[in-house]
């Protein structure tokens, strides 16, 4: 009979140590917008335990007292590691890839290349642009303005110069892009004259613009969740005289 109690008493001892050394954590895995995400896994971080996520959204696991984080996986989702709580833990999962539309303003310098002398057209000034288009997967699109107000530089201030391109997902937060379209080139001439039987000279000069071809080349960074920054150089060229676009910007991931 004594054996029978102590063979019970060590059951009840093992089966109480066994409870004070694991725990129920319990919650839900859901998508960015709150709707459930059943068939989803929930694992111990480091550890043996897992289970399968209900329809509902909603879990509950046995594991180590002693276990500090939880991680939440899910087909085409970012897996996602929390700390264990006594409370319901909610993994909020987001897609691996996303297409977000992005609206970037953008500014810089303009520079000219030319071969005129004494002329009074700076050879620098600055642009003012919009930068626009969407970052897919692994591709993407946008299209570009840029204007340069200076009347003083571009005899056509009004005509922008606009390319389209694609981009390309290079890494997680940096997408890189290039693309081609229309612009205008400053063309400078500028001349000085010796006056005949005299020691003066005579200085003139004039501009204008011609329709080029524009190139771009660059890179779109996503800073944070809804801000995106960029960089790049624009070279408008009518493949004998070129201008210099080198911009940058911030603004919005939709």
């Amino acid at each position: 009979m004594r054996k029978v109690f102590f063979m019970l008493a060590l059951v009840l001892t093992s089966t109480a140590a066994m409870a004070q050394s694991t725990r129920i954590i319990k919650g839900a895995v859901v998508d960015k917008n709150g709707n459930p995400l059943p068939g989803a896994t929930v694992e111990a971080t480091n550890g043996a335990e897992s289970t399968t996520v209900d329809a509902d959204g909603t879990f509950s696991l046995e594991v180590s007292r002693w276990l500090n984080t939880a991680t939440a996986r899910y087909a085409g989702m970012r897996k996602k590691t929390l700390k264990v709580q006594d409370g319901d833990m909610v993994f909020r999962l987001s897609p691996k890839y996303e297409m977000d539309w992005f609206l970037n303003v953008v500014s810089g310098v303009v520079t000219m290349e030319r071969y005129a002398r004494n002329t009074n057209v700076p050879n620098t000034t600055y642009s003012l642009g919009l930068m626009g288009g969407f970052l897919g997967k692994n591709w993407g699109g946008y299209t570009k303005l840029l204007w340069t107000p200076n009347s003083s530089f571009a005899s056509e201030p009004a005509v922008p110069t606009v390319t389209i391109g694609a981009t390309k997902r290079v890494f997680s937060f940096m997408h890189a892009y290039a693309g081609a379209g229309y612009g205008k080139v400053n063309v400078v001439y500028g001349e000085t004259l010796k006056i005949p039987s005299s020691d003066e000279e005579l200085s003139y000069y004039d501009s204008w613009n011609k329709d080029a071809m524009a190139f771009d080349l660059g890179a779109i960074f996503r800073v944070k969740k809804h801000i995106s920054a960029n960089v790049g150089i624009s070279w408008v060229t009518d493949f004998d005289q070129a201008n210099y676009y080198f911009s940058a910007g911030v603004g919005y991931v939709f």
